[in-house]
């Protein structure tokens, strides 16, 4: 259970009499939550699961009495700084002194004086709080200090355990910061490190959880989290927020900082290698020049840097016009013509060249495939466009992800793109996986009759590795199915690999659709193919992606 340290005060009536409990229930119930139980032992349990501010505690009870509940509830760490206000009708003064002697802080008389007794108890839910806050706050920047911080690690630790999620702890440590208090003295150096404290409180999210170690060292807990691919970033951020100018008394003090990052459970399993594991990779980033991060894990450190710094590139990359476009042919093995071309994007990196692979990945996550997308697909139909011109009248195939295809201006982007590019719509196939068809059927279908309405060819790519299911084949309006290149390179070779080829190629023929099959190499394969009845072909065999100055010569010979 959470611990409710600063959530809703907490009040726990215990009374063996209904009508009794009924009063003192409806007296307090707009003071905090409110639970009761009639009997001791009920208490005890009650007051280990609730944690409460204050319990209202009746002294004539069967089997244990309120004087033995208030001895245990003092004696056990978990209730003991419970404020207990003995409630009841005894009016003997050896009663009331023997309540204080156990522990109660006040004796409230049956019949209760409502209006007195909830002034009371609204008293010491003040109190109660004041000294949490006392107890679990640090006192210059009011941040939760190391004891609370320290309790919610290890909740959250335990439902991480439960759900399987992740923990980070991030440990912020000041460069140079004693210069600071040397320099202009204590007083100063205190309200830096209270800008500090609110920059770093208003930057994180609401479940996240800033703390102020002591001196000049904070904390950052990030509970429930999916994955870590986004600490790096969030750490960047940080020492980007804590670098910022600060201003105190009409002087300005640059402060930067070095982070130390420890995960649960990639490197840590416990909530003291947590805490140390962020401790040393603090150190190490000391080390490192400071006003930097690292994580404790190199391997996850060394990922997440190669990671960011790819989706820098690809931002970099759309900005400064770094993709190109390949083509790679599409042969008729019966006549061994061009019968089409497929866009290919790379990355131009520093004069070397991405492939795909390595980055298309990072760009679905990120969105960034959207734009990338449009720019391969404008590219294409001008390129293909530029072709047709010159007497090369041949189709081009461009890949569309899931993500563009869900993008609402889909279908007037590509209309915009054949409009400008000047190129006809039946020169243009868009290869789509069947993952595509399946996330909303009744928009995918709309979509691709639009587009086939254009005049625009469907083609699925990748055929036989995904859901392959008929009824989308014969309910969605596409013309290819392209075979996938993990079958065909291995169909000689492998019985169930030949049988799945044979089985999408009479598929296909029996749909009417067209067939290409991925991944030919070899010229045996290429007659396998040719004798099963597919022949249009794609594959090393006939040509490796190439530029467009390349595809051009390459038709001009073949022409």
């Amino acid at each position: 259970m959470r611990n409710k340290i600063f959530g809703e005060p907490v009040i726990l009536v215990v009374d063996d009499q209904a009508t009794d409990v009924r009063i003192l229930t409806e007296a307090v119930r707009d003071l905090g939550q409110v639970y009761f139980v009639t009997d001791g032992r009920s208490a005890l349990e009650a007051a280990r699961r609730w944690r409460p501010d204050v319990v209202l505690l009746d002294i004539q009870m069967p089997d244990m009495n309120g004087f033995a509940v208030c001895k245990a509830l003092k004696s056990d760490p978990k209730t003991c700084d419970s404020a207990v206000i003995f409630v009841t009708s005894h009016t003997q003064t050896e009663n009331e002194l023997r309540a204080l002697e156990y522990g109660g802080v006040h004796f409230l008389q049956k019949p209760l004086n409502i209006p007195v007794a909830r002034a009371h108890i609204k008293a010491h839910i003040a109190l109660r709080s004041e000294a949490k806050k006392l107890a679990n706050h640090d006192a210059l920047t009011e941040l939760p200090n190391r004891t609370l911080l320290y309790d919610r690690t290890d909740q959250a630790l335990q439902q991480a355990r439960h759900s399987r999620g992740k923990v980070a702890l991030l440990l912020i440590d000041l460069d140079h910061f004693k210069a600071i208090n040397d320099a202009v003295g204590h007083a100063i150096g205190d309200a830096v490190l209270q800008v500090v404290a609110t920059r770093l409180k208003e930057y994180v999210r609401v479940i996240d959880t800033v703390s102020r170690q002591g001196g000049d060292s904070f904390m950052v807990l990030m509970p429930e989290l999916e994955n870590f691919d986004a600490v790096g970033d969030f750490s960047a951020e940080l020492l980007s927020i804590i670098s910022k100018r600060i201003y105190v008394e009409d002087m300005h003090y640059d402060v930067t900082a070095s982070i130390g990052i420890g995960l649960f459970p990639d490197d840590s399993d416990t909530l003291e290698s947590l805490y140390w594991h962020a401790d040393t990779a603090m150190y190490q980033a000391k080390q490192h020049g400071r006003n930097t991060y690292c994580f404790f894990s190199a391997e996850i450190e060394t990922s997440l840097r190669a990671r960011h710094q790819l989706e820098l590139s690809l931002r970099s990359a759309l900005e400064q016009g770094d993709f190109r476009v390949f083509y790679q042919s599409k042969v008729d093995a019966r006549t061994c013509q061009v019968a089409g071309i497929e866009a290919l994007v790379r990355l131009c990196s520093n004069g070397v060249i991405v492939l795909p692979n390595q980055f298309i990945p990072l760009a679905e996550e990120t969105g960034l495939i959207i734009p990338i997308g449009e720019f391969v697909l404008r590219q294409a139909c001008y390129d293909a466009k530029s072709l047709s011109d010159r007497g090369h009248a041949i189709p081009v195939s461009v890949n569309i992800s899931a993500q563009q295809f869900q993008v609402h201006s889909f279908l007037d982007m590509v209309k915009a793109i054949l409009s400008e590019s000047g190129l006809e719509p039946n020169m243009l196939e868009l290869e789509i996986t069947e993952g595509v068809l399946v996330q909303d059927i009744d928009i995918t279908c709309e979509t691709l009759a639009a587009l086939r309405s254009m005049g625009i060819r469907i083609s699925v790519d990748d055929f036989g590795t995904g859901y392959s299911s008929l009824a989308y084949l014969k309910r969605f309006p596409v013309n290819i199915l392209k075979i996938d290149q993990s079958f065909v390179r291995t169909m000689l070779e492998d019985k169930s690999d030949a049988a799945i080829v044979a089985t999408i190629i009479k598929l296909a023929q029996v749909l009417g659709l067209e067939l290409v099959a991925e991944g030919v190499e070899t010229e045996e394969q290429a007659q396998a193919l040719l004798s099963l009845g597919c022949h249009v072909m794609q594959g090393y065999l006939y040509c490796r992606p190439i530029p467009f100055s390349g595809m051009s010569v390459l038709l001009d010979n073949n022409k």
